[in-house]
């Protein structure tokens, strides 16, 4: 056969490699663009990888069906990364590649069927506006913004919006947005001291031009963010792009809002709560370079930006970074290789740094920058631990009465108990029973307002039954406590206070996380009770109490960062508190106030955790000290799964490497799934990646599914 010229296409779908077809003469295939090839009996959308011409004698070579892209939608070094990403999470290269594109554009579907349009000023219109409609108006730009960016700033105000549109004050059309900023006017504030000494630092790097990662570890309310906005600045100023992360979408708003009063530049936002045209308008006006500035979750990373020059990764430690269900892939660890590719800057920020990332800027691969101090003057908020050793209500006396003294001051209260619904259990007080969900290994929790048992990892529910199903007793119980629990006594103890509750069983949409987060700010709610989700990244000016109910409930989970993750999620809640004022107070209550982890947290004692931390984790072989891979085996059959983990391990020998297991996961039955694991540690990366190679290969009776999760961060 003759020279001819063939493609390596990763084809967007459970396809484990690549495939190479023949391009036909005359036809286009740009690296990094879309294509439609024939797989099987079907045609499948794919990324061309390569294109390569000379000798093929392969028989049956089929062709390209089509170019969906006359250029590149991602650009080459993001196309290595996602390629890196493939081989290091032990993944197909489609199934990578595709979380680079948003759901529109993995099916063969023209770009140009996506209409950019833009919001712009007229300078004229009809009419008065309201106080919402004049902020509106001020907050768009001279060179207009994206309907996405503007919901995003203003979710639910779309009837202002028309109105706008409809009197002539505001236009919608198609238009070309610029991607950089000419100059941006000095910010009002007053940066401190060691706001300037940060700043001072990461620009330095920016103008340097090689790759830098920083650890900014700032307490809570040390001014962080404006530290990412000005370094943003300056990274625009330079011609260069800049990656915003965030660990959850209800950041985003406040977020956007924040980077909206600083950097006259439309922002392209990327999260999975967009609708899928939005998400891949967004996508677009990225790939075109019409944007210089993405905010985002973690699929973020994958935005196409061309010339980034700063990645901004805000509250690193939290673990939404980690991508639990199909791929799953650090947005955090892919940051910093994505920035080394591109001789860019990094910024990880935090007030609790996960020890990953503080052990290493100990060692130097990042460089350390401390933040002390809060801005405007205000301390760090006393933290009282409460000793609920032989106390029966989930609230003690001494909240109960520092509730009441800020109630009477007008002043807020955060009530944090990481447990939605009325009761994590129900069980039976005469034969122990515990009501558990058919699918999974798991209690059903029981949500009074629903009259029923719902699992929260698969969402099955069940009426409650009036009787104990194994005994006939007719006095079945509530086991632990939650927001719905909390709530009922709280609305009984302070009977005129305004109690508003912040969960994901209440706050269901953006729309209902801003209405809610505006009404604490509006001081239209005296006491919050909520999840984790009000923990981070909030101001609420007015809020001077924080109760933390059952401290502890974290730290005896299966899992070797279970002290640090207690650590993290309950002196980042206490930072809520106090921000504008010293007269601040935070309750923690335990069972076990002696612990040492808990004295840690009152005394804010983050380098004694981690020294506590060290020590167990160097003894025990646990990262950040050793390389560690989780091996999660499922099927339906039990007796088969037994059979198959059992024999795999016993051929698998893998040199240099420990192997922990196997033993049933500690969630054993998930969604109808029986689980294993095995987990596997080592001093070399690279050993532990040829034992996972030599796992990939061992042929896996039919029924039995492998996944591998790299670098894991829950081992449930």
């Amino acid at each position: 056969m003759g020279d001819i010229r063939t493609a390596d296409i990763a084809v967007m779908a459970a396809i484990p490699m690549m495939l190479t077809y023949r391009v036909p003469e005359g036809m286009q295939v740009p690296v990094g663009s879309r294509v439609v090839v024939p797989v099987r009996k079907t045609a499948k959308v794919g990324i061309a990888v390569s294109v390569k011409e000379g000798q093929d004698d392969r028989p049956g070579l089929r062709s390209i069906d089509r170019v969906l892209d006359e250029k590149p939608l991602i650009p080459r070094e993001l196309l290595d990364l996602l390629l890196w990403a493939s081989r290091y999470y032990h993944t197909g290269a489609g199934a990578t590649l595709a979380l680079a594109f948003p759901p529109y554009l993995r099916r063969a579907r023209m770009t140009s069927a996506l209409r950019e349009t833009r919001i712009f000023r007229t300078g004229t219109g009809r009419g008065v506006v309201g106080k919402k409609q004049h902020e509106i108006l001020l907050a768009v730009p001279e060179q207009g913004m994206s309907p996405e960016s503007f919901r995003e700033l203003f979710p639910g105000c779309s009837s202002s919006l028309k109105s706008l549109i409809k009197r002539g004050f505001l236009e919608q059309k198609q238009a070309s947005p610029s991607g950089s900023i000419v100059s941006v006017p000095e910010p009002s504030i007053r940066h401190t001291a060691e706001q300037k000494a940060a700043i001072r630092m990461i620009t330095d790097a920016l103008g340097a031009g090689c790759f830098r990662s920083f650890l900014l570890h700032g307490i809570t309310g040390s001014g962080k963010t404006e530290v990412y906005l000005a370094c943003a600045v300056k990274a625009l100023a330079m011609g260069r792009s800049v990656l915003y992360l965030v660990p959850e979408i209800a950041l985003t708003p406040q977020t956007i809002s924040m980077i909206k009063n600083r950097i006259p530049l439309d922002v392209a936002v990327f999260h999975s709560g967009l609708p899928p045209a939005a998400r891949a308008r967004e996508f677009l006006k990225t790939a075109r370079s019409a944007t210089s500035f993405v905010l985002g979750t973690r699929s973020a990373v994958f935005s196409p930006l061309a010339n980034l020059g700063l990645i901004i990764v805000d509250e690193e430690h939290d673990h939404s970074y980690k991508q639990e269900d199909g791929i799953p892939y650090n947005a955090r660890d892919l940051s910093l290789l994505r920035a080394k590719n591109n001789r860019a800057v990094v910024i990880l920020g935090s007030a609790t740094p996960s020890m990953d990332v503080y052990i290493r800027a100990s060692g130097k691969d990042h460089s350390l920058i401390t933040m002390s101090k809060r801005t405007g003057g205000a301390g760090l908020p006393a933290i009282d631990v409460i000793d609920m050793r032989g106390v029966k209500s989930p609230v003690s006396d001494q909240l109960s009465r520092a509730i009441q003294d800020t109630l009477d001051k007008s002043e807020q209260t955060l009530l944090f108990i990481n447990r939605r619904g009325y009761a994590p259990a129900m069980i039976c007080p005469a034969c122990g029973l515990t009501l558990k969900c058919v699918r999974c290994d798991r209690s059903l929790t029981y949500h009074r307002g629903k009259g029923s048992g719902v699992c929260h990892y698969c969402g099955y529910s069940m009426a409650l039954p009036e009787i104990c199903p194994k005994c006939g007793c007719i006095d079945m119980k509530p086991l632990g406590i939650g927001t719905e629990n909390i709530v009922q006594r709280i609305q009984a103890l302070f009977p005129r206070a305004r109690v508003l509750k912040m969960d994901s069983d209440e706050i269901t949409t953006s729309n209902k996380l801003t209405k809610a987060l505006g009404a604490i700010r509006d001081r239209q709610a005296d006491i919050i009770v909520g999840t984790q989700m009000i923990a981070k990244g909030h101001d609420f000016p007015f809020l001077t109490l924080v109760g933390v109910m059952h401290a502890e409930q974290l730290m005896f989970m299966p899992d070797f960062r279970a002290g640090e993750r207690t650590f993290q999620q309950v002196v980042q809640v206490a930072g809520r508190a106090g921000r504008r004022t010293a007269d601040t107070r935070v309750l923690v209550q335990t069972l076990i106030p002696d612990h040492p982890l808990i004295q840690a947290i009152a005394g804010y004692d983050y380098t004694g955790m981690i020294r506590a931390e060290t020590e167990v984790r160097k003894a025990s072989g646990f990262p950040p000290f050793t390389f560690m891979a989780r091996c999660i085996f499922s099927s339906a059959d039990n007796s088969l799964l037994t059979r198959t983990v059992n024999e795999t391990v016993r051929r698998l020998k893998p040199r240099d490497v420990n192997l922990l297991g196997p033993a049933p996961a500690p969630i054993s039955l998930l969604r109808g799934s029986h689980r294993w694991h095995i987990i596997l540690t080592s001093n070399s990366r690279d050993r532990l990646h040829a034992a996972l190679d030599r796992l990939e290969l061992m042929q896996l009776p039919s029924g039995i599914r492998l996944r591998i999760d790299v670098d894991p961060y829950t081992m449930l």
